[in-house]
């Protein structure tokens, strides 16, 4: 892509397990928006063994070549300083505002009911590109195969999806990734964590952006619920009205359960003035 910038992470990405319940609040917070670390151009980081190949190898960049680096908060233009077995960045200036990217100033993630890997794939990948904070994968009377689909391997390629995505859409944060084994377990861990459940249901009363508005609290945190294909089952409708789950329609067609969520972030977003 023409005038294309890369961007890499150093040191701690934040793509990490999903905590024990007593650390989520802390984990669920948004470092995006604090910007306050020393300023560190002029100094040099190591590249990771993948992305000093993807330098190399994919993008093809050489010695001196510019690119974009995210060292904890902060966000630097960096040159390409090849050698040996390492490929290191100097950090050359600070980016600040739009040039760094997007600051979010509200969490915002997706539960997704678990289905076929594919859609997962894209899920993850578009959800990012988005602004995505988290992403919480739990099994539901829908989902099929679920033990087959939530194994470690698989974790760690949505995980490494995640932060390729936020690379490509110039992310200064990874969103976290992980799975919760029973819907039952996903709700208690979010409320635990301050964060408010919206259920999307193509037959709800509310529209999302009609519920969003009636929420004042800033900033938000906020959890959009998106079924298996074919919806969520009347028993689990039932549940989510017994816990106080509150429902919103997202639109006026139905969406299929690997657009739902990506296009219910962006619209959440935009009503919250954080697009």
């Amino acid at each position: 892509m023409a005038g294309f910038c890369p961007r890499f992470f150093v040191g701690e990405v934040g793509a990490g397990r999903f905590p024990e319940e007593e650390a989520w609040p802390a984990a669920l917070g948004d470092s995006s928006l604090s910007d306050s670390s020393p300023d560190l151009t002029g100094q040099e980081f190591a590249l990771s063994g993948t992305d000093a190949h993807h330098a190399l190898r994919v993008l093809r960049l050489r010695r001196g070549d510019m690119c974009e680096v995210v060292v904890g908060s902060a966000v630097y233009a960096a040159t390409l300083q090849p050698g040996g077995d390492t490929v290191k960045v100097s950090l050359v200036r600070r980016l600040e505002e739009l040039a760094a990217g997007p600051r979010y100033r509200h969490q915002v993630g997706i539960v997704q009911a678990v289905v076929k890997p594919s859609l997962i794939d894209q899920v993850i990948e578009k959800g990012t590109e988005v602004g995505a904070s988290f992403f919480l994968l739990a099994p539901s009377a829908g989902s099929t195969r679920w033990e087959h689909v939530m194994k470690e391997e698989r974790l760690t390629r949505w995980r490494r999806i995640a932060q390729e995505a936020a690379k490509q859409s110039k992310r200064l944060t990874v969103p976290v990734v992980g799975f919760s084994s029973s819907l039952d377990e996903a709700f208690h861990n979010l409320r635990h964590a301050g964060v408010l459940s919206v259920v999307l249901q193509p037959d709800a009363v509310c529209g999302l952006r009609e519920l969003l508005e009636e929420q004042a609290v800033s900033p938000a945190r906020i959890a959009l619920w998106v079924g298996p294909e074919g919806g969520w089952s009347p028993g689990e409708v039932k549940d989510f009205a017994s816990r106080g789950m509150k429902p919103a329609r997202l639109g006026r067609s139905v969406l299929r359960t690997e657009t739902a969520g990506p296009v219910a972030v962006a619209v959440t977003r935009l009503v919250l003035g954080d697009w």
